[in-house]
């Protein structure tokens, strides 16, 4: 997709299309009609290469993002138990919530635009005047793609909610071209749509023109892509030991776990590897083909050649962390606790939070140290912890400690699970960024409170403005927001100057993993009891980081059932998997609403920007027809348990 994206940059291929419109605008003379399309060869490559454009920008990110604007996949983690967004999300999480809601519009309109896009392929490269094995391989792939939204869609618009029995309301189902005026279908059952996801995937599983695998290549779909949805698709529908033979068949297409470190794997290097079964690619172009996650995603600091800066919109859930687990001395593995760090004091203060109902009185074990070596830091970073000390009650500021309390929580996550340090700034971590005209890069230490956001070129940086501080004392990393403390991402985020461009980078986004398969496999065998088979497939994902598999959590169903999830939600951070995870299982309501709204470090309530989550019934487990597009189609049924 490299390549695809470097001709969608030379020039405009394809118009914007709402949920039920033609593939390509008319009138535009930059732009191929509909009526020339696949009529020549480059025409029906273009018209191929604006299928794959819509895999584009799938997550509206306004009232979650900064700005009003689509954009990646990792968006999907703010609505997963994983991530949390800076801002209202959308009004998505709370009682207000119904059928006007933009996210359902937004989304809706993303997976029809792929459908009826692919559609036209579909149907128009047929009798295009190009060589026929090229037309199978074409129309394979444009199969492929309208598998995946419609995947998308059923998964969020047409399942049967908690009772996840396969009779769910299912969404229309659109499988030639068609005008605007025309789309007047009602929905296809649940059931229905899923034989569809099938029978597209297996088309293309069955033509001999579509490659086994395109490692390398220029990020188009393959045969191992086809068995990875198709995998999926029979999970969900519990046809348990089809899913596991599909999921199998990828390997056997050339796809495998990438062995050069998991850090490295999401490095631009490595971006056509093994390891990406799907991917959406990006290049580092200033005219919108790039990826805007590390404005969104990373600290204050991490910037790029071009700007400094970064938002922190975007991060990493207390509840995600603490899912990380510790390796014992013995270099077994044991579940993280707070109190095995913090002891009798974090059991008293959380017992004394739990009478009172909230998370405040934690952040005592959080904030920084104000002496080195017995040298006072700053009197501004002194002011600043002893302003938060002063709102908290006597007792618990007595576990403050001055100098120590900052070594007495890195403790806590320093033997962890290597993916944490992988995947997540954790507090007093380092992380490499740049300086305040983006022409260096130097370390950071991520503390709190800090008193302004410095770079470490300026005066007020606390090495510059106490020379007596040890060299290894790096100026204070921050969010965007220097009062909030936060998990930050780290995964895919530049460090100093790796990227020209703090927006339009090039790191790509996968969509489907092998360790993705892998670990979809093992969901399979837990479910038909076959918990030896399982535990193997979780082994390979935990020894590619050198983490050992614990035997004890394969020992009945149930329990393996819940680690798998949990590993799953330990590997794909900031990868928009966890959500459809979470909605496929019909778990949201025990871990995304349990959370209660977005939160600090030591899990204390987002005070401004924040959106209190309310579950408002079951039946936000299948999210609504949006309510335009039934005034649009009257025939489509509107979802049970919404009000219209």
């Amino acid at each position: 997709m490299k390549k695809i994206f470097n001709l969608l940059a030379i020039a405009s291929v394809v118009g914007s299309m709402t949920a039920c419109t033609e593939i390509l605008d008319q009138s535009p003379t930059n732009q191929l009609s509909s009526g020339t399309m696949w009529t020549t060869e480059n025409s029906v490559d273009q018209g191929v290469i604006g299928v794959y454009y819509s895999l584009r920008n799938p997550f509206p990110g306004n009232g979650v993002v900064g700005e009003s604007l689509s954009i990646g996949y990792y968006g999907f983690d703010a609505y997963g138990m994983g991530g949390q967004g800076e801002y209202g999300m959308q009004n998505l999480f709370t009682a207000s919530v119904n059928p006007s809601n933009n996210v359902f519009l937004s989304i809706w309109q993303w997976c029809y635009n792929g459908v009826h896009r692919a559609n036209a392929a579909i149907a128009g490269i047929p009798g295009a005047p190009i060589d026929e094995e090229k037309k199978a391989r074409l129309v394979a792939e444009c199969k492929i793609l309208r598998a995946y939204f419609y995947d998308r869609l059923n998964i969020l618009f047409g399942n049967s909610g908690v009772a996840n029995d396969g009779n769910g309301i299912g969404v229309p189902l659109y499988t030639e071209p068609v005008d605007p005026d025309q789309c007047n279908k009602v929905q296809s059952s649940e059931a229905e749509v899923w034989a569809q996801v099938i029978q597209d995937l297996t088309d293309a599983i069955n033509e001999p023109a579509l490659p086994d695998n395109q490692i390398g290549g220029e990020g188009r779909v393959s045969k191992g892509t086809a068995y990875a949805l198709r995998g999926r698709a029979y999970l969900i529908t519990k046809q348990y030991d089809k899913a596991v033979a599909d999921f199998e068949q990828v390997d056997d297409c050339g796809y495998s776990l990438f062995q050069g470190g998991y850090k490295e794997l999401f490095k631009q290097e490595n971006e056509r590897c093994e390891e990406m079964v799907m991917s959406l690619q990006y290049i580092e172009d200033p005219t919108g083909y790039g990826s805007r996650l590390q404005k969104y995603c990373a600290a204050f600091t991490q910037g790029s050649q071009d700007s400094r800066g970064c938002w922190t919109d975007l991060q990493v859930t207390p509840a995600l962390v603490n899912l990380y687990e510790e390796i014992n001395p013995d270099g077994t593995v044991k579940d993280f606790a707070w109190e095995d760090y913090l002891g009798d004091a974090w059991t008293y203060v959380t017992n004394k939070e739990a009478s009172e109902g909230h998370t405040r009185y934690r952040k005592v074990f959080f904030l920084r140290d104000k002496y080195v070596n017995g040298m006072e830091v700053h009197s501004t970073v002194t002011t600043a912890i002893d302003a938060i000390l002063a709102d908290l009650p006597a007792d618990i500021q007595a576990y403050y400690l001055p100098e120590g309390n900052e070594a007495r929580l890195k403790a806590a996550y320093a033997n962890r699970d290597p993916r944490l340090e992988y995947n997540v700034v954790t507090p007093y971590a380092d992380y490499l960024g740049v300086n305040s005209n983006s022409t260096a890069e130097g370390w950071y230490t991520y503390r709190w409170p800090v008193s302004g956001k410095y770079y470490f070129d300026q005066t007020s940086a606390e090495p510059n403005a106490n020379p007596n501080l040890p060299d290894d004392y790096y100026t204070s990393g921050c969010c965007n927001a220097q009062a909030e403390f936060k998990y930050i991402h780290r995964k895919y985020v530049g460090e100093g100057l790796e990227y020209l461009r703090r927006q339009d980078n090039p790191i790509d986004e996968p969509i489907i993993r092998y360790a993705d398969v892998l670990l979809m496999e093992a969901e399979a065998e837990v479910e038909q009891n076959h918990l030896t088979e399982a535990m193997a497939l979780v082994k390979q994902v935990r020894d590619r980081v050198g983490i050992p598999t614990p035997a004890e959590k394969f020992t009945d169903q149930e329990t393996a059932r819940n680690y798998v999830r949990d590993e799953r939600r330990r590997e794909f951070v900031n990868e928009g998997i966890n959500f459809f995870d979470e909605m496929r299982w019909r778990t949201l309501k025990e871990t995304k609403f349990s959370q209660v709204c977005a939160q600090h470090a030591w899990g204390g309530s987002e005070s401004t920007g924040g959106t209190t989550y309310n579950w408002i019934g079951d039946q936000w487990y299948t999210w609504p027809v949006p309510k335009s597009e039934i005034e649009l189609n009257p025939a489509m049924t509107p979802t049970p348990g919404w009000e219209y």
